[in-house]
C-alpha cells in the first residue's frame, strides 16, 4: 500500500486537477509495485519443454507490448507444430523465428522505460529514437507471426 501522502509527494508541483483526482482516491485506494524484466535468454526449449509469453521474455511495460508477445509467440509456435516433422524441429524453428526479435522487443521495452523516466527530461541525449526500438525490422508492427518465415 501507499499512502496519499506518498503519492502526493511524487506529484509535488502538478496541476491542481491532478491533486485534486488523488485527493479524491479512498485511502486505501494506492498501491506502489515494482516492475521487472530479465536479460533475454539466448535458448527458450530443453527436450520436451519451450517457454513462451513473460516465462520467455518478461518485459517493462514500455511499449505495451507483453501480451501481444505471447501472442505472437502462440502463433509462430502452432505454425511450427504444423511445419515440422518432430517436436525438436519444431522448437528450433519456434526459436529461429522469435528469439532474436523477442529479446529486441524486450530490451526495446527496457531502454524506453529508461527514456521514459528520465529525472533529466530536458536532456535527452543518449536516449534511443522510439521509432528505432522494436526490433531487427526497426518497427513492432512490422513483425507478422502469420508470415514470419518458420
Amino acid at each position: 500500500p501507499a499512502t496519499t501522502q506518498e503519492v502526493l509527494r511524487e506529484h509535488d508541483g502538478w496541476h491542481e486537477d491532478a491533486i485534486g483526482l488523488i485527493n479524491a482516491v479512498p485511502k486505501d485506494g494506492f498501491y506502489k509495485w515494482a516492475l521487472f524484466d530479465r536479460d533475454p535468454l539466448p535458448v527458450w526449449s530443453k527436450g520436451r519443454v519451450t517457454l513462451l509469453g513473460d516465462a520467455a521474455h518478461p518485459m517493462l511495460p514500455f511499449q505495451g507490448m507483453g501480451a501481444a508477445m505471447a501472442l505472437e509467440d502462440a502463433v509462430v509456435l502452432a505454425r511450427c507444430f504444423g511445419a515440422a516433422e518432430n517436436l525438436a524441429e519444431a522448437f528450433s524453428r519456434y526459436e529461429k523465428a522469435r528469439v532474436e526479435y523477442a529479446n529486441a522487443v524486450l530490451l526495446g521495452s527496457r531502454a524506453m522505460g529508461l527514456w521514459y523516466q528520465t529525472t533529466d527530461p530536458d536532456n535527452f541525449s543518449g536516449f534511443p529514437n522510439p521509432s528505432s526500438l522494436g526490433g531487427p525490422e526497426g518497427s513492432l508492427m512490422a513483425y507478422n507471426p502469420q508470415t514470419v518465415e518458420i
